[in-house]
């Protein structure tokens, strides 16, 4: 099962917006109820050629434990920009220090490579390879 999800058109007349179950929703939910994503089921790896092409992916990995870290780290060596899921890892109980320590890990890597990091939302940390790709925040 992929990360990511096409999104495929879909009407306007198919939204409800007097439906009252649709208040509590997340924003996935909601726009996944309405049918705008669809599972991305292609896994086929990415051949060299297109690896060695220069060019720059954005690739979603959740972080479960420390020993992602790595991972995250060579693609961000390779110059891809990742937005870590880190839902399932907050999830779990004495998080907070393992939380803390690998995102000074990832600030190291960042630091290494000229790199940015920042926070996205609640579940998700958006990481930037190289000093060519910013991530503005207002200050």
């Amino acid at each position: 099962m992929g990360f990511f999800k096409k999104v495929k058109g879909k009407r306007e007349e198919t939204l409800n917006s007097e439906d009252d179950n649709n208040v509590s929703l997340g924003t996935e939910e909601y726009l996944s109820k309405m049918g705008v994503f669809e599972e991305e089921t292609k896994t086929e790896e990415i051949p060299q050629e297109v690896v060695d092409s220069g060019v720059v992916y954005i690739k979603s990995i959740p972080l479960l434990t420390l020993s992602d870290i790595p991972r995250i780290a060579e693609e961000l060596k390779s110059g891809n920009i990742i937005i870590i899921q880190i839902r399932q890892f907050i999830q779990r109980e004495q998080s907070n220090n393992e939380l803390k320590r690998a995102v000074d890990q990832l600030r190291g890597v960042c630091r290494q490579i000229g790199g940015d990091i920042a926070q996205l939302g609640n579940e998700y940390i958006l990481v930037t390879p190289g000093p060519y790709i910013r991530i503005y925040q207002r200050g």
